[in-house]
């Protein structure tokens, strides 16, 4: 049966080359349609990913100015920072620090001593080292809370970790400031 069925339409493929060949050709296609629709979702989601990468690019290329703008400022901000940290084993210049504050407020440093730096817990990773003063004022209240706000909002990046304030002189209104104080150095 196989034989004779073969045989019949190597017949008509002999008979009817054009239609043959059509049919064949329809196959084909119908084959490569077939295909195409069941790669189309893949298609479509990669066109889509691509649609919007464009978009953000084209979103990034449009902000370009205001993201240099502001990379700027980080960089500005950030040798800003550079600038005024201290290096630890540079005691004069540290000390010179405190005692330009007291040429300015008009109020005399009786004590200050650096203290030895804090060591951070051994997991933690550092970019800043802390390097902690005690330093004690005296002088009248205005210079005592002028040198106090100068310390607090000075060029130097530091922090008061505590303070203690007496009154020293009840006659003349002068006060003594004993202040712990942290600068951030390199590490």
């Amino acid at each position: 049966m196989n034989r004779k069925f073969f045989a019949e339409i190597g017949r008509l493929i002999r008979r009817y080359p054009f239609g043959a060949t059509c049919i064949l050709l329809s196959l084909v296609l119908a084959g490569a349609n077939i295909w195409l629709r069941l790669n189309l979702r893949d298609l479509t989601a990669l066109q889509q990913d691509t649609a919007h990468e464009g978009a953000r690019m084209l979103t990034m290329i449009a902000h370009g100015p205001q993201m240099r703008a502001e990379l700027g400022t980080v960089h500005a901000a950030t040798q800003r920072i550079t600038e005024n940290l201290v290096v630890e084993k540079n005691i004069p210049d540290n000390y010179g620090y405190f005692f330009r504050i007291e040429q300015d407020t008009r109020a005399n440093i009786t004590e200050l001593q650096q203290r030895p730096a804090i060591v951070p817990d051994s997991g933690a990773s550092t970019t800043y080292k802390r390097v902690p003063f005690s330093l004690q004022l005296n002088g009248s209240f205005p210079a005592i809370i002028d040198a106090l706000q100068r310390l607090e909002f000075g060029p130097r990046l530091g922090r008061i970790d505590g303070f203690q304030m007496q009154r020293i002189d009840p006659r003349t209104g002068d006060v003594a400031l004993q202040v712990d104080y942290e600068l951030l150095a390199f590490p």
